[in-house]
This record gives C-alpha cells, sequence and structure tokens, in this order.
C-alpha cells in the first residue's frame, strides 16, 4: 500500500472520530464530549517531550516509516517506543496522543511534529541535572557567608568606626570625609554666633559704635561666623576677622576647635590612606590557576594547582600557602559535622608549604594515608561534594606589608588525568627566562589510573609481593 493511500485513509478516520454522535431516543441531551487522557510522556529524563504539538497545518499525518523503525527493547511500552525513536525523516519525529471515546475504548492517533516547531523543555536542560555548587570561599577570595541574627551588630561595628570605615565603599567614605568636616565647620559656626550674640555684639548700637570692643571683629552675620570658623579650624587667618581678649570663652572655644580640626584632619586622612594602602590591593597581582588537576608524579597521585605573581619589581617574600579541604562527614557518634575543615599538606618542589616566587609555580599536594582525598577515584569524584581552600601569604618586599590572597577549587573543578603544561623557558635572545602566562591556565591529558590511591597502592603491592 503507498504511503498516499495510508495518509488519506488515516485523515478520514480522524475526521470521523470529531463528528458529534447524535443523541439516542429518549434522551434530550446530547452525548459529553469525549474525555482526553494525558499524554504518553517518555520516562527517560534525557528525551523530549514532546506531546503537546501540532505541525505546523495543524493536520496529524501518520508516519508508517517512523513507527516501524522504532527500536528498543520489548519491555518498553509500544507508545514509549514511538516517543524514543526517530522518525525517518529527519526534519520530523512522532509522538502519539491517547483519546478516549464515550465508551472507554481508547483511541490512536499518531501525528508528525517538525523539529522547527517545537523547544526543548525547560525541565530537560542540563542545568536542572547539574548540582548545586556550594561555596564558602569565591575564586576572586570573598568569603560567602552571611551573618544571621546577631544581636547589637550595629553598635559592635560603631565601637570599631575605623575598620568599618576602611572596610565601606569609597562613596560611602567619601561621604563620611566630607560630611565630618562640613558638621564641624557648622556647629563650631553656630557656637561663635551665640557667643556674640550673648555678649550683645549683635545689636545695631554695638554694631555702629565705634567704641564697643567685640569677641570677633567684623562677625556680625551667621554667615560671617560660619567662614571664621572655617578660617581657625584650618589657621587660614585671612586678617579682616581676629579674635580679641574681650571674651574668655571665645578664646576657649578658639583652642578646642584648633585641636578639634587636627584631630578630624588626621582620623580622616588616615581612613583613606589606610584605604588605599591596603595589602588587599596587592592580591590583584597574583594568579590562581583557573583548575586542579590529579595526575601522577613520582608514581603516586597527587592534587596539583598552579599560582603565579605578575609583579616583576616587588617579589613577594616569606611567602607560605596552606591549604584546607570542606566536607561534612558524621562521626561514629552519630553527629555531622558540616562544615569540617581538615588539613592538607602541600609542597613545593622539595619545600613545605614556603616558596619564593620567582615564576609560576605548582603546589603539589600527594594523596597518601593522611590524605582526605585517599578513597576517593574518577568516579567517585563525579559525585563528590567538597571544596579545597587555599591562602596564599607573603610580605611584600618595598612595602613590608603584609598580603594574603585566596582562592577555591569545588569538585567540579577538579580534571582528573591532566597536567599543566609548562610555561617557563630560556630565551637566549634576551639571556633571560620567559614566563608566557597565556598558557598559565593550560593543560594536558595524561594517562593515569582512575582507581582511587588507595586502590592503586594495594594493587602495586601485589604486584611487587607476586614478583
Amino acid at each position: 500500500m503507498s504511503s498516499s493511500a495510508a495518509d488519506e485513509r488515516i485523515q478520514r478516520k480522524m475526521k470521523m472520530n470529531k463528528l458529534p454522535k447524535k443523541p439516542e431516543s429518549g434522551t434530550s441531551r446530547p452525548a459529553p464530549p469525549p474525555p482526553v487522557a494525558e499524554n504518553v510522556l517518555a520516562k527517560r529524563p534525557d528525551v523530549l517531550h514532546l506531546a503537546g504539538y501540532k505541525d505546523g497545518n495543524g493536520d496529524g499525518v501518520a508516519n508508517n516509516a517512523g513507527v516501524a523503525d522504532a527500536a528498543g527493547d520489548d519491555r518498553v511500552d509500544p507508545n514509549e517506543k514511538l516517543l524514543l525513536s526517530p522518525a525517518s525523516d529527519v526534519s520530523s519525529a512522532v509522538i502519539i496522543d491517547l483519546h478516549t471515546r464515550a465508551d472507554g475504548q481508547p483511541v490512536t492517533t499518531p501525528s508528525i511534529v517538525r523539529q522547527s516547531c517545537f523547544k526543548k523543555s525547560n525541565l530537560m536542560s542540563s542545568s536542572m541535572y547539574r548540582k548545586t555548587r556550594r561555596r564558602a570561599l569565591f575564586k576572586n577570595g570573598e568569603c560567602n557567608i552571611v551573618l544571621a541574627n546577631v544581636s547589637k551588630l550595629r553598635r559592635r561595628y560603631m565601637q570599631d568606626l575605623f575598620t568599618t570605615l576602611v572596610d565601606a565603599q569609597w562613596r560611602w567614605t567619601l561621604l563620611v570625609f566630607c560630611a565630618s568636616f562640613v558638621l564641624s565647620w557648622l556647629i563650631f559656626g553656630v557656637v561663635w554666633y551665640l557667643i556674640a550674640y550673648t555678649h550683645a555684639d549683635l545689636a545695631e548700637e554695638n554694631i555702629k559704635n565705634t567704641s564697643w570692643s567685640p569677641c570677633v571683629i567684623n562677625m556680625q552675620t551667621f554667615m560671617a561666623s560660619f567662614l571664621f570658623s572655617v578660617e581657625t579650624q584650618h589657621t587660614t587667618g585671612f586678617g579682616y576677622r581676629m579674635i580679641t581678649e574681650e571674651c574668655p570663652e571665645a578664646v576657649v572655644l578658639f583652642c578646642l576647635q584648633s585641636i578639634a580640626g587636627l584631630m578630624i584632619q588626621a582620623f580622616m586622612v588616615g581612613i583613606v590612606f589606610a584605604k588605599m594602602a591596603r595589602p588587599k590591593q596587592r592580591s590583584q597581582t597574583l594568579l590562581f590557576s583557573r583548575n586542579a588537576v590529579i595526575c601522577q608524579r613520582d608514581g603516586q597521585l597527587c592534587f596539583m594547582f598552579r599560582v603565579g605573581d605578575v609583579r616583576e619589581k616587588s617579589r613577594l617574600i616569606g611567602t607560605t600557602i596552606r591549604t584546607r579541604f570542606i566536607r561534612s562527614r558524621v562521626t561514629p557518634e552519630g553527629e555531622t559535622l558540616s562544615p569540617n575543615v581538615t588539613h592538607l599538606k602541600v609542597s613545593v618542589d622539595d619545600f613545605d608549604e614556603e616558596m619564593f616566587l620567582m615564576w609560576p609555580t605548582v603546589v603539589v599536594h600527594k594523596i597518601d594515608k593522611q590524605s582526605p582525598m585517599y578513597g576517593m577515584s574518577a568516579a567517585a569524584l563525579l559525585n563528590e561534594r567538597f571544596e579545597v581552600t587555599v591562602v596564599l601569604e607573603g610580605t611584600t618586599e618595598s612595602t613590608g606589608q603584609t598580603t594574603q590572597a585566596r582562592t577555591s577549587y569545588l569538585a567540579s573543578e577538579v580534571l582528573w588525568g591532566h597536567r599543566f603544561r609548562p610555561l617557563v623557558k630560556y630565551c637566549k635572545t634576551k639571556l633571560s627566562y620567559e614566563v608566557d602566562y597565556s598558557q598559565f591556565h593550560d593543560m594536558c591529558k595524561v594517562d593515569t589510573p582512575l582507581c582511587s590511591a588507595k586502590d592503586l597502592e594495594a594493587y602495586l603491592t601485589v604486584n611487587e609481593s607476586n614478583r
């Protein structure tokens, strides 16, 4: 039978199913509309749900070739086979909708859906099956920790006002810097005005009286008192307004404002200088590799990452590096320790945790019996949830300040069976070592056992005993 004849027969049956049925004799109400059952959906999560889509023309046409080619296990439902199998035509796929007649008999209505007419479901996206990345330390070194329900938090921050202003954003620091001076000028200006008012220097008869001796000469308005306050606090002294020995309270206020001005200036300049000279800015020139790797070195599985310093002049001296392994665990008593921090012993070449960053260096953690990664294989790494935090600390050679750079690596950022590419070579033309930082994050695949370090050690032990 040709495909065109089959298509015409199926279209004829579909039109007959859509015709309304005549009501039986003796009944006035028409038959209820046939209930529609839910569309058949594939049970495998990696298959698109195509139910509910129609052809662009709205016609349902059977594709016998696509139905006949549905492959799969016999235990799979036939309708599901049609969903899981591709259609014979590249631009189409077969789906099945189940409708129910009034007598309860199901009617199968296949239809063709073009690939250009459907979109991939959001539920089937890879982001749904991707594990949530729990990170305690961001890649830039910021801690992913939020404090909640801390009693008297604002009072505690105000008690350490200097550190609070240094840690604040620049716009808030500059706002406090300007507001402190303006408010001090305004407050002392009001006090100068009150002193002149109580001494009757602002009365009209005293202003016109040339023999009257005021507390401050040529200060007859509030604006004049504000300008005198600014001149006094910053020792400007234009020579037009000056204090006299007529009022002792004015002399005392003059001394207090001079001292207060020096204290405010020293405090705010110290904050701005400390904010600009923070050693945190030095960490911007310290680099960590984007990923960590696990491969063999000297016959032993090792966890490795790369660090580097892009500055040529001011080096870090006394540099130390510390790593911590964060993963929750349950004690034999049933207590859940989350998070649980474990020390990872690392080394740089033949040195323990201390190094001199002349060029980019690979930091190595040997996975031995004391390592929390001792029983972790390549397959187990895919399902693990842990975080390795790295803290690099050293003293800046030019300033003598201690700086610190931090980062972390999640299980999804650890590549098994990879090795960092070398990027240091000797340049004969320049007569110096040359570092190519364009390859800082590059790595290559190497042959690495997929078993854990524990199984590898047991395997090597058995082989040695059999020799």
